[in-house]
């Protein structure tokens, strides 16, 4: 029996890129070729094997896949390089840091809502 697709809130960065990328007709070869990657690679993240690419390959990703780059990013379990700049900086931002995995999705509402109105 097939598996059930993933609903898109749910995909991994894998199921996402080999969607979207179906979606927009593209083989595997061509998305590479853009990417400057080997097909196989492709092939590989799109099975969730092996270690996502670094930031600017996911940016040109999203470009090429006509899709979110900050989402693909997230997907891709990938921090922006300027958070880690910040952080070996300044070490309250760093101990910030490592104490967000254990906020409350309510606390994080109210820190975003925080966020959002000091912009």
């Amino acid at each position: 029996m097939a598996e059930a697709a993933a609903s898109p809130a749910e995909e991994t960065f894998g199921q996402r890129i080999q969607r979207l990328r179906r979606e927009l007709n593209l083989t595997q070869r061509q998305v590479a070729a853009e990417l400057g990657l080997d097909f196989t690679y492709l092939s590989k993240l799109e099975n969730d094997r092996g270690e996502a690419p670094g930031e600017e390959t996911v940016r040109k990703l999203a470009a090429i896949l006509q899709t979110d780059e900050e989402e693909l990013l997230a997907l891709a379990g990938k921090v922006p390089s300027e958070l880690r700049k910040r952080a070996q900086r300044d070490i309250e931002f760093a101990r910030f840091l490592r104490r967000l995995p254990g906020a409350t999705d309510t606390q994080l509402q109210e820190f975003y809502k925080r966020l959002e109105g000091s912009q």
